[in-house]
């Protein structure tokens, strides 16, 4: 299980994040729904170790990996890609989605 706790990222005076929180259990799918600015990105890097949160925690199956940068989470099991978006057309979105997940 991931589990994000209370995580909190400030930029130069910009929050980022205010006490992020969310659980996913293995094998399931979580998206982040947002408008720009939102925090999705920032969130998404805080518990991949791309960036260290300004408090709060991430655990993954019990263990913390805050901050303990991208290569020990992708050791431990969590990464992330950048955004490259392509669809099938003939496909609906429900199946450009499950695609995803079989990639």
């Amino acid at each position: 299980m991931l589990s994000v706790e209370a995580v909190s990222k400030t930029f130069g005076g910009v929050q980022a994040l205010r006490n992020a929180s969310l659980t996913c259990e293995a094998g399931e799918i979580l998206g982040l729904i947002g408008p720009n600015g939102a925090g999705k990105s920032t969130l998404v890097n805080a518990i991949s170790g791309v960036l260290k949160p300004d408090n709060g925690s991430v655990r993954l199956a019990g263990e913390e990996i805050t901050g303990r940068g991208p290569e020990h989470c992708a050791r431990a099991g969590v990464g992330r890609t950048f955004q490259t978006i392509r669809l099938f057309k003939d496909l609906t979105v429900r199946q450009n989605v499950e695609v995803a997940h079989i990639t």
